[in-house]
């Protein structure tokens, strides 16, 4: 059985919120809602059923242009959105505790990059096949 390739074109965006249209994009098919731009509903996206390919059926993801998205999602990006989210959740210890301990890792050269990130999310899903294409 031939898998469904799916593929993200990392010269389609140039930050966090282009990469979730991205996502949209090649993960969604005539959805009647608009799907969240965060982390926790790209994970949701990879699972499947939402048009493009079904629940948890195995795909092939391909990303090319990694090496763009790599510098686009990289430390600079990242720093931001640490900051934005500690800004968000200033009033939520936990959260704040943790997005804070993320950008301290991220400064000290110990923490992982939202490419990273992205890249460990795909990881955890087995049904899709993975490949980067510089």
């Amino acid at each position: 059985m031939n898998k469904q390739k799916i593929i993200i074109n990392g010269n389609n965006f140039a930050d966090l919120e282009s990469f979730y249209d991205e996502i949209d994009r090649v993960l969604t098919k005539d959805l009647n809602w608009q799907t969240g731009h965060n982390l926790d509903a790209f994970n949701d996206l990879l699972r499947g059923g939402f048009g493009v390919y079904e629940y948890r059926e195995p795909i092939k993801l391909i990303w090319k242009n990694t090496l763009k998205s790599k510098t686009d999602l990289g430390l600079d990006a990242t720093k931001k959105w640490y900051e934005e989210r500690i800004i968000f959740w200033k009033d939520d210890e936990v959260n704040l505790q943790h997005f804070e301990n993320g950008l301290k890792e991220l400064i000290e050269n110990n923490g992982q990059t939202l490419f990273d990130i992205i890249l460990k999310i795909i990881s955890e899903h087995k049904h899709i096949e993975f490949e980067l294409q510089y």
